[in-house]
């Protein structure tokens, strides 16, 4: 079975390696997502997808286009296109080029969440539940038909890595079957309920700005879960950018935006419910646990 594999971020590794050490698939290629330039000093940086493939010894493409991508495909001999997060759809033309098309491993239950952030979005939701979903591509936006889904359950301690950790070992873990099902012919695709699908809303810097008047503390405890490292739960303390990276929330009544110290914790007020950090960042300085907060601005803080 020779297989072109596209994937770009961390969540696809898994997957990659899988199934180069599975007997009896060749991955032929590796696409993915150009070189970026990340961070403030704009370092160029290859996707983890390239640098796994470099690691196993598989050639690596990184098509500028559509059109540079078919160009290269029309070069490589393949059974079967497997997409995990690879960032673009294909046109037919691309989909008809392998003997069995394409399949895709989603990070959710589709027709949920449909997009680039159904992680992100899940967490955001205070979902009980997600999972992996595993499609036959067409050439709309995660529109295929199911082969395969999977559930698990969200706990309330999962991080936006925790759980794309945990849903990328989920659908590594399938994947070499499901092909095998679906070349053996023994697993047949079921439409999706286009009805009721949603779709993921792209994600800005200001979507984990802090509105202590209007968000409660459930749902800043659940964009910390979803924003974090990327693009952050935020607020002003002191005149300066203040980052929520872990926190808690608990029921009580503080006027909104209001910082107080509760024994060994900080309090800030919201429009429902109470925020209970325990790890912050202030602009400019190294990541600090709420104990080492309170003693450098005790004096700002409100007993």
């Amino acid at each position: 079975m020779k297989i072109v594999f596209f994937g770009t971020p961390d969540f696809a590794v898994k997957s990659l390696e899988r199934l180069h050490e599975t007997k009896g698939f060749e991955i032929v290629a590796v696409v993915t997502q150009r070189d970026k330039a990340v961070g403030r000093k704009k370092i160029i940086t290859e996707p983890p997808v390239k640098k796994c493939a470099i690691k196993l010894g598989i050639k690596v493409l990184q098509p500028k286009n559509k059109k540079e991508l078919e160009t290269m495909l029309t070069l490589i001999k393949s059974d079967l296109f497997v997409v995990i997060a690879f960032g673009m759809i294909f046109p037919e033309k691309v989909l008809k080029m392998a003997k069995y098309g394409a399949i895709n491993v989603h990070a959710s239950l589709l027709p949920l969440y449909r997009g680039a952030s159904p992680i992100q979005e899940s967490l955001l939701n205070g979902d009980a539940s997600t999972g992996v979903s595993i499609m036959k591509m067409d050439t709309e936006l995660d529109h295929g038909d199911i082969y395969l889904m999977i559930r698990m359950e969200i706990e309330k301690s999962d991080s936006l890595e925790k759980l794309s950790e945990k849903l990328s070992a989920l659908g590594s873990g399938i994947l070499p079957l499901t092909i095998k099902d679906i070349v053996e012919g023994t697993l047949k695709p079921i439409p999706q309920n286009h009805k009721i699908a949603t779709f993921c809303t792209k994600i800005s810097k200001n979507d984990g700005k802090i509105d202590w008047e209007t968000d409660s503390a459930e749902k800043i405890y659940n964009m910390v879960r979803a924003y974090t490292p990327w693009p952050s739960v935020y607020t002003t303390f002191n005149n300066k950018t203040l980052k929520i990276l872990e926190t808690k929330y608990e029921e009580g009544s503080i006027s909104p935006g209001k910082f107080t110290i509760d024994g060994e914790k900080v309090k800030i007020g919201t429009c429902k419910g109470v925020l209970v950090p325990s790890k912050v960042q202030i602009e400019g300085k190294s990541p600090m646990d709420i104990k080492s907060f309170i003693n450098g601005y005790k004096n700002l803080l409100v007993n």
